[in-house]
């Protein structure tokens, strides 16, 4: 006997507001080649694997806007508007293989990219990530 369990709307919009609903964010590049972290590990130990503050290398952060999520009935789930976070180098540029995703002050991450392989950005490039924070059944 096949059992399926739906999930309400309003469960996935009070499950998200409690994980993201004003909220600061950090949207941050990480050269992860030495370090050989996973999304497991804390932020505290991706934050010592942040690019330095140089080269036109800046994190990304804001917050998350109260009352701005809506239910995506395409993707049957409850969605916060894109974090559109855009890098771009500037001098002699920068390297990374990981970009990572932190929600608040927790002790997690929320999710890491792994870019295989490293992403180099030369003076005058860009490259753009359009995130998008949600839950779903």
């Amino acid at each position: 006997m096949a059992v399926t369990i739906t999930i309400s709307q309003a469960e996935l919009k009070r499950k998200a507001d409690l994980a993201y609903d004003n909220k600061a964010y950090r949207v941050f590049l990480a050269d992860n080649s030495t370090a050989a972290l996973n999304a497991e590990d804390t932020a505290t130990a991706w934050l010592a694997e942040e690019l330095p503050a140089s080269n036109g290398y800046a994190a990304i952060t804001g917050t998350v806007t109260t009352g701005t999520g809506a239910y995506d009935a395409v993707d049957a789930r409850y969605e916060f508007p894109a974090i559109v976070a855009t890098f771009t180098a500037t001098g002699t540029g920068f390297t990374y293989d990981t970009l990572v995703i932190r929600i608040g002050t927790e002790a997690s991450v929320a999710g890491i990219l792994v870019e295989a392989p490293a992403v180099t950005l030369l003076a005058g490039q860009s490259k753009t990530y359009t995130i998008t924070l949600g839950e779903d059944d």
